[in-house]
């Protein structure tokens, strides 16, 4: 029966990525998104854990059920936001728009740099804490500055806007060739490749598309070995990249599964049991990690506003340092099996945003364009990386977008090709 399932999940995940495939610029869509995520990180983890023998009788089955249910489920929901009525425009000022992106860009840096002076224990641990983590919440500006000023460039090159993108490149280079992280290398190309598409209606070529999932997987092959050649050491040791082996990795993968498909089948397994389900209080919980600085208000105060805990774990097993549940598992931690609604409600978000950005409505292009990584994430890591990603925007995008605001004047506004291919 598990076979039959991860060929059911498999097919259903390949099925919508050549969807996505068949019509130019159809790749910028969530199910899209979601399907690669599928293909390139929840697949290829399943085979050694349905092999697996220690394993709860029956997990599997119900995680693989519940995931095609999921998967679905983002389709679904895109399709059904992508039917709303969009949102009325708002015209703003480049000029203003190009100010503020560059006030965003240089807080932004200044706190990344703050962040690159931290004590190695600080900065490299698995989890950050404190002041590591206060950083990092202020150098998301620099990202914010470098979406604003891609989107003005590509409809109305100027030297601000360029010298802006040139600038946030530096500190995206730095975390992709050094850093080798997978979430800053999608973003970076992301913000490029919908920058194009929604204002010049251009799509980069399906090759380049294929030829990036094939590097996500690579990418979850090698990432840990990458880092601890370039990054954990005092001295980068870019030989040591070229002794990476990824076929044997994959092999490795293959035969013995991944630890992130491994805890969610032990989650999903354990609250099938229990029926100690959370009601979506996670959410809450994780805003409050978030959001709620330990530092001013102190450590106890911090953990009283939160409610109950994370799943625990029978029969001993620990998850392993560093992986992730999936919002596979936090879903079903909350609802059950109906847990898919989450997806169903991310995808219509997706779908509802899309569907004004690719009208011309400025705000929603950075939207959508800010957005597409967390709602990968909302997969591969927790759903509610989404939502903390949106109020996030919401604080600090919010008022910038106000600033630019004007009755009448210039805007930026997607040409009218690009509208047609929303499909």
């Amino acid at each position: 029966m598990s076979w039959l399932l991860f060929s059911i999940l498999g097919g259903l995940a390949l099925f919508m990525l050549l969807h996505g495939l068949l019509a130019s610029g159809r790749f910028y869509h969530f199910p899209f998104f979601a399907a690669g995520i599928f293909l390139s990180f929840i697949l290829p983890q399943l085979p050694g854990v349905i092999n697996n023998p220690f394993l709860p009788a029956g997990a599997i089955d119900k995680t693989l059920f519940f995931a095609i249910a999921c998967l679905g489920a983002c389709w679904v929901g895109w399709a059904v936001g992508q039917r709303s009525r969009g949102m009325r425009d708002v015209a703003f000022s480049e000029r203003r728009l190009l100010h503020a992106a560059g006030a965003m860009s240089l807080i932004g840096a200044y706190f990344f740099y703050r962040f690159s002076q931290l004590p190695d224990e600080e900065r490299l641990r698995g989890l950050l804490t404190g002041t590591a983590v206060a950083y990092l919440f202020f150098a998301k500006l620099l990202t914010y500055g470098f979406a604003i000023a891609l989107l003005c460039y590509v409809r109305n090159p100027s030297k601000l806007a360029l010298v802006i993108i040139l600038f946030g490149s530096l500190f995206y280079l730095d975390r992709i060739v050094i850093a080798g992280r997978r979430g800053e290398t999608a973003e970076f190309f992301l913000l490029i490749g919908l920058a194009l598409w929604f204002q010049r209606g251009w799509a980069v070529p399906r090759p380049a598309v294929i030829g990036g999932l094939a590097l996500s997987l690579a990418g979850m092959l090698g990432a840990g070995e990458y880092r601890s050649a370039t990054y954990y050491t005092e001295e980068s040791e870019w030989s040591s990249v070229l002794d990476i082996d990824l076929s044997a990795k994959w092999q490795s993968l293959i035969q013995e599964g991944g630890p992130e498909m491994t805890n969610a089948v032990m989650v999903i397994d354990n609250i099938e049991r229990t029926k100690a389900l959370d009601f979506g209080m996670g959410h809450w919980n994780s805003l409050v990690f978030a959001y709620v600085p330990a530092q001013l208000v102190g450590q106890s105060f911090k953990e009283g506003l939160m409610i109950g805990g994370p799943p625990y774990f029978e029969r001993g097993y620990q998850p392993t340092t560093g992986s992730t549940w999936t919002g596979l598992a936090d879903a079903f931690l909350s609802f059950w099996y109906f847990g898919f609604v989450k997806f169903l409600a991310l995808g219509w978000l997706m779908g509802w945003i899309y569907t004004a950005a690719i009208r011309g409505n400025t705000a929603m292009q950075i939207v959508y364009m800010l957005s597409a990584v967390p709602s990968i994430l909302a997969i591969s890591h927790f759903t509610n990386e989404i939502v903390i990603a949106w109020i996030h925007l919401a604080a600090f995008m919010g008022p910038a977008l106000l600033y630019a605001r004007i009755p009448h004047g210039s805007r930026i506004r997607a040409p009218l090709h690009a509208a047609r291919c929303n499909d």
